[in-house]
């Protein structure tokens, strides 16, 4: 598919000295170049919903400590291990 765009003649230089440099077309260097640009946005998306359910698991274990009180759990463990 092709579509047209308006870039400004410094970055259009900028891309046509680099894609020479590195051996390819103009169109190939700006298919690349979108291609990895999505790739990183796609993967920041992916770590800002990693962040986002961390938060959340946070904030229930901080609700279920605020329930629990000063219930200690290891000792709960210890005590039921050594009923058997």
């Amino acid at each position: 598919m092709r579509i047209n765009t308006i870039l400004t003649d410094e970055l259009l230089k900028k891309i046509d000295e680099t894609a020479g440099e590195m051996g390819k077309s103009r169109s190939l260097f700006i298919r690349e170049a979108t291609e990895r640009y999505l790739a990183e946005i796609e993967s920041e998306k992916e770590i800002k919903a990693k962040q986002k359910k961390r938060t959340a698991a946070v904030c229930v274990q901080d609700k279920l400590r605020e329930k629990g009180g000063e219930w200690d759990g290891t000792a709960e463990i210890r005590k039921w291990r050594d009923k058997r």
